[in-house]
C-alpha cells in the first residue's frame, strides 16, 4: 500500500513539473510571435516573412503572358514590314521598267510597236498609282507597331512596379535585421518551439529576385535630352556611321530618316543615278522624288539601328530640316516627355536574347 501511494505521488509529481515546464515556453513562444507580429511579420514554416512577398511572386508571374504578347506583336510587325518593303520594291521596279519602256517608245520601228509599249506604259503608270495611293500596307504596319509599343510600356511597367516592391521589402529587412528585438524575439520562439527559426527574406523572395533581375536584362531604357526647335519640333543629335553626328528633328509621322542633299553628302550617304527614286509627300501635300540610300548604323543615345533606309532630299531643297523618322524610331519603344524635354526610349528583346543590362527606371 505504501509502495502504491509512493509511486502515485511521484508520477503526479513529474505530470505536473512536467506541465509547468511546457507552459513557461508557450508563454514565452507567445510573446515572441506577439512581438514579431507586431513587426510585420508573419511565420511561414521556418521563417518569419513580410506578407508583401506574395505580391512579388504575382507581379513577376503575370509578367509571362505580357511577354508572349510582346513577341507575338514583334513577329506581326516583321511580317507588316516585309509586306511594305516588297510594295516598295515593286514600285521602284515598276518605276525602272516604265523608264525602259520610255526609251523604246523613243526608238519604236512602227506604230504596231509604239502603240504596244504606250499600252504597257499606261498599264504600269495606272499600277503605280494604284500602290502609292493605297496605304492599307502602311496603315496596318502602324497598327501593329503601336500594339508593340503598348505592350511594352506595359511590360515595363509591371517590372518597374515589382523592382520597386523587391527593394522596398529587402531595405525593409535589412532593418528588421538590425533591430536587437527581432533577433531575440526570432531566438525565443526557436527555443520555445524546439526547431530553427529564421528572419525573411525567404529563399521565394531571393529566388524572385533573381528572375526580376533576368527579365531586367532584357530591357534597354533611357531617357535622353531634346531640344525645342521651330515649328514646335523636338530635336536630338543623331549619329551616324559612329563618327558623324547632327541635331535632327524628330518626326514621328515620317516613314523614313528624310536627309537634306548637304548632310548626307558629308556622311557618305551621296546618291548617284543608280540610286532608287522614291516619292516623298511633304507637310504642304507636294510630292517630290528623292533617292533612297541605306545608312549602315545610327545611333541616338545608347539606341544603334544597321542598314537604316534614309531619304536624300533633292538639291534645291537645301533647307529643309532633317528628320528623324520611323525608319529608325520603329525599332523601340518611346515617347516624349515635353515636360521634362527627354525622348524616353525603351527596347524589349522578347525572346531574352538581349545582351544589354539596364534597369527600367523612371527618370
Amino acid at each position: 500500500m505504501y509502495q502504491r501511494h509512493f509511486t502515485t505521488s511521484v508520477l503526479t509529481g513529474f505530470l505536473a513539473m512536467l506541465l509547468t515546464a511546457q507552459a513557461v515556453p508557450a508563454d514565452e513562444k507567445d510573446d515572441a510571435e506577439a512581438l514579431l507580429k507586431n513587426k510585420g511579420l508573419r511565420r511561414v514554416g521556418t521563417y518569419f516573412s513580410l506578407p508583401e512577398e506574395t505580391k512579388i511572386g504575382k507581379l513577376i508571374r503575370a509578367t509571362t503572358p505580357m511577354k508572349k504578347q510582346i513577341r507575338d506583336a514583334q513577329r506581326q510587325v516583321a511580317m507588316y514590314e516585309k509586306a511594305v518593303q516588297n510594295k516598295q520594291a515593286l514600285t521602284i521596279a515598276y518605276l525602272q521598267k516604265r523608264r525602259e519602256l520610255r526609251m523604246q517608245l523613243q526608238r519604236a520601228s512602227s506604230a504596231t510597236a509604239h502603240n504596244r509599249i504606250a499600252s504597257m506604259m499606261n498599264e504600269l503608270a495606272d499600277r503605280i498609282v494604284l500602290m502609292q495611293e493605297s496605304d492599307k500596307e502602311e496603315k496596318t504596319l502602324k497598327e501593329a507597331l503601336s500594339a508593340v509599343n503598348e505592350k511594352s510600356e506595359a511590360y515595363i511597367e509591371q517590372l518597374f512596379q515589382a523592382r520597386q516592391l523587391y527593394d522596398q521589402l529587402k531595405e525593409k529587412y535589412g532593418d528588421l535585421a538590425a533591430d536587437p528585438q527581432v533577433g531575440k524575439a526570432v531566438e525565443a520562439y526557436s527555443e520555445a518551439a524546439g526547431k530553427t527559426c529564421k528572419l525573411g527574406p525567404t529563399a521565394s523572395f531571393l529566388g524572385n529576385g533573381r528572375r526580376l533581375k533576368k527579365m531586367e536584362d532584357t530591357v534597354l531604357s533611357e531617357s535622353i535630352d531634346l531640344r525645342r526647335g521651330g515649328g514646335g519640333l523636338w530635336y536630338v543629335p543623331v549619329t551616324f556611321h559612329g563618327k558623324y553626328t547632327h541635331t535632327m528633328a524628330i518626326d514621328t509621322g515620317a516613314s523614313l530618316i528624310s536627309l537634306p542633299w548637304k548632310m548626307a553628302s558629308s556622311i557618305g550617304l551621296l546618291p548617284n543615278d543608280k540610286s532608287p527614286t522614291l516619292r516623298i509627300s511633304l507637310a504642304d501635300g507636294r510630292v517630290i522624288e528623292a533617292k533612297e540610300m541605306f545608312a549602315e548604323k545610327v545611333r541616338v543615345g545608347k539606341f544603334t539601328v544597321e542598314k537604316v533606309r534614309c531619304a536624300v532630299m533633292p538639291k534645291e531643297f537645301s533647307k529643309a530640316a532633317p528628320l528623324l523618322g520611323q525608319s529608325f524610331l520603329r525599332k523601340f519603344t518611346y515617347k516624349i516627355d515635353s515636360a521634362n524635354s527627354k525622348l524616353v526610349m525603351s527596347k524589349v528583346e522578347a525572346d531574352g536574347s538581349g545582351s544589354s543590362s539596364k534597369r527600367p527606371r523612371r527618370k
